[in-house]
């Protein structure tokens, strides 16, 4: 997967909108943070604003996509982990707690998905006064399955297992951001200034359109086919 970059001083020339410069195809990192030269050999360093949550159900669904369904279950799976992480830290920073006590406590727990399952489980319901919705056993069977046993599911397993997640994550992400602004925008902020180097002032920020979304969650649901549909689209555009 490719992320396309557009050079800020190719567009932006002597402080007037220059011609629409040719996009820069650069490689997902796990940092975030991207440095690429423009063909005009400028030099640009962006810092990708997406969660991890969000960007791995975006990996899982061009997996989809490019027939890798195993992959995409992974992917999957790993970004429904992810936002049980996003969900604690809103809470614990919505709360006042501060990132290091955060970290400290999450490096506990953090090598044990269980354990985090768990951790989510009973702040969810301290907060809501209810047990969350999670993933129901039939799908965490099929999941099991093919992360530990090696099973490979079919594009319709895949496809299924993804618009189960996607239905897990979206009204939980909806609760999350009602609940916890002031938290989520400190997560958010946590992300952005961990991967700018210090000192580093000339380091930008770019959000890009995600499946899952904290930019666009407005508890409708979404079709997982659809929203592949709508993948393969910009792709031919790129």
């Amino acid at each position: 997967m490719r992320l396309p970059f557009i050079c800020n001083e190719c567009l932006f020339g002597q402080g007037e909108v220059a011609s629409p410069p040719y996009p820069s195809y650069v490689e997902l990192r796990d940092d975030g943070r991207y440095e690429f030269l423009c063909p005009q050999g400028h030099k640009t360093i962006t810092v990708l604003q997406q969660q991890k949550f969000e960007i791995l159900f975006e990996i899982g669904a061009y997996a989809l996509i490019d027939g890798y369904y195993r992959e995409s279950v992974a992917s999957f799976t790993a970004s429904l982990e992810r936002f049980y992480e996003f969900f604690l830290l809103a809470k614990a920073f919505q709360n006042k707690m501060g990132d290091k006590v955060f970290d400290s406590s999450w490096k506990l727990i953090s090598a044990q998905s269980e354990r985090q399952l768990g951790a989510f489980i009973f702040s969810y319901t301290e907060q809501f006064l209810k047990p969350p919705e999670l993933l129901n056993q039939n799908k965490v069977r099929f999941r099991n399955s093919v992360i530990h046993k090696g099973t490979i599911p079919s594009r319709e397993e895949a496809l299924d297992y993804g618009q189960a997640v996607l239905n897990t994550i979206n009204p939980l992400l909806v609760e999350t951001l009602s609940a916890f602004p002031d938290g989520v925008q400190q997560t958010i902020f946590k992300h952005i200034l961990e991967r700018r180097e210090s000192g580093d002032t000339s380091a930008s920020t770019m959000s890009m359109a995600t499946i899952l979304s904290i930019n666009d969650s407005q508890g409708r649901e979404k079709n997982l086919e659809a929203e592949l549909e709508n993948l393969r689209w910009w792709r031919q555009r790129w």
